[in-house]
């Protein structure tokens, strides 16, 4: 029988996240898992009711009553990941294979005058741009992430319409298209319209994973799979992008830093053992958010993770001085 403790937290993102929500702080809550014989580890649940999840609240409400919810179900499987890595006492650098992560801007209005040079002083090659708030002022946008030489991701959060849509991307030019690596969630998920948008550019499939009919499908209307292992099982993701052909990119989940590095771990991992399904990472989203000492703990090489203090995940002293509550 496992034991679980929880601490609420609230972080506070620097500007709106993307086309879904307001930039309010947010509230999530680390989980302390402990199994037999002194087994234990941590992982962050961090709930996205504008996306579809169940809120914290009624996440938690469940937990107490004896159901584990699907988005929970994740949190232990991350947590155990840890829990496995301090019982050998070794550290997210022993997870896997090394993997660059890209930049996440939420804001286009973050581009402001030698925000990309100071990128490229630090070897960032991928910007992921959030998209759909204000369509004119992110194109200017794209303009200028093309023209600095960086591979583009953009994110729609499945904003809009596949009409808007296709007036956006024919409004771009050939030199800027070139540099778009792939568009996510570019509008409601819709088979046969997502089918006719990959035909313009690689489409990702993030939000709307869990509506696609997997099991009648002969072949994806996109071309690769973003994998958040805060509420995704992992395998079996894998093993559809094995089944259709597609890549994948891990991604944290806009959450906690204990959120963040958690899937940074599972990203080393899948790099390590599917090097030929596996695109650059994007898995350094606690920096959307104000520095707190789980944060600070973080040290980072441009788009490379270089050390988290501690033992399996780390923060090891910041995680000893919460006031834990218990559950069970």
């Amino acid at each position: 029988m496992i034991k679980l403790s929880y601490y609420e937290y609230t972080i506070t993102p620097f500007t709106t996240l993307n086309a879904v929500s307001a930039g309010l702080p947010r509230r999530g809550a680390l989980f302390k898992v402990e199994w037999p014989q002194d087994f234990v580890g941590y992982g962050d649940l961090h709930p996205w009711p504008e996306l579809g999840d169940q809120s914290l609240d009624d996440q938690i409400a469940a937990i107490k009553k004896g159901r584990i919810t699907p988005q929970m179900e994740q949190t232990i499987w991350l947590a155990r990941k840890d829990a496995v890595l301090r019982k050998k006492g070794k550290t997210i650098l022993t997870a896997g294979e090394k993997v660059r992560n890209n930049y996440l801007v939420s804001n286009s209005a973050e581009i402001v005058p030698g925000f990309l040079d100071d990128l490229k002083r630090q070897s960032f090659s991928t910007i992921k741009l959030k998209v759909g708030r204000d369509l004119a002022q992110e194109a200017a946008a794209i303009t200028r992430i093309a023209a600095a030489g960086f591979k583009i991701r953009l994110d729609f959060n499945g904003t809009g319409s596949w009409q808007t849509f296709e007036k956006f991307f024919a409004g771009l030019t050939a030199q800027e298209k070139v540099w778009i690596e792939y568009v996510e969630d570019p509008f409601p998920y819709d088979a046969d319209s997502w089918a006719d948008a990959k035909k313009l550019v690689k489409v990702a499939v993030d939000a709307p994973y869990e509506k696609v009919d997997w099991d009648n499908l002969t072949k994806a209307p996109f071309d690769i799979v973003i994998i958040k292992p805060a509420k995704m099982d992992v395998d079996k993701a894998i093993e559809r992008c094995k089944k259709f052909g597609l890549k994948a990119a891990v991604t944290s989940y806009m959450d906690h830093p204990v959120g963040s590095i958690g899937a940074l771990a599972v990203a080393m991992e899948c790099k390590e053992l599917y090097p030929a399904i596996m695109l650059d990472a994007g898995c350094l989203t606690y920096r959307s958010y104000r520095m707190d000492e789980f944060a600070a703990a973080i040290n980072t090489s441009g788009p490379y993770l270089s050390n988290v203090k501690g033992s399996g995940i780390g923060f090891d002293q910041q995680l000893k001085e919460l006031p834990w509550q218990k559950l069970n």
